[in-house]
């Protein structure tokens, strides 16, 4: 009989409780079950998850932006929550910096992982500031740069 994969038991224990996503308490309750099952493993498992444990995605801008703004929000609404999110966004910040230094990853990936860097020390410096600031870039970047805005009224 073959050995069931890591994953296999996360997919398998969720399912054995009629989960389609992991929020707090699903994660509670699977860390507690399966405690030699990684963080990665659970978050690359398949299941949609809740952020703050989903961690930082960062393959795209998109998708960090996306991440920092959820955590914004949890950031802001959980109190309790706030040492855990500031961790896994220094955590996801330090990945992106080792990244951002590796010779063998290519100048595009380097330069692509310390802007994310930078993006992640903003939301660092100030959690609730992150969503205001990544709405004006987001305006920025959509304004042709030979354009005036409008005149104010």
């Amino acid at each position: 009989m073959p050995r069931a994969t890591k994953r296999a038991k996360v997919l398998e224990f969720a399912a054995s409780r009629g989960w389609t996503g992991i929020g707090e308490a699903e994660w509670n309750e699977l860390r507690q079950a399966l405690p030699e099952i990684s963080v990665a493993t659970i978050r690359e498992a398949g299941l949609p998850i809740d952020a703050p444990w989903c961690g930082i995605r960062q393959h795209t801008f998109e998708e960090l932006s996306d991440s920092l703004l959820a955590f914004s929000a949890v950031y802001e609404a959980r109190p309790d929550l706030q040492q855990f999110c500031r961790e896994q966004v220094i955590a996801a910040k330090d990945h992106a910096k080792f990244v951002a230094i590796r010779s063998t990853v290519s100048p595009e990936t380097r330069e692509r992982k310390a802007t994310m860097a930078e993006w992640m020390l903003v939301w660092l410096g100030d959690p609730s500031l992150f969503p205001v600031w990544a709405h004006a870039r987001r305006a920025m970047s959509t304004t042709p740069p030979d354009t005036e805005p409008p005149p104010t009224p």
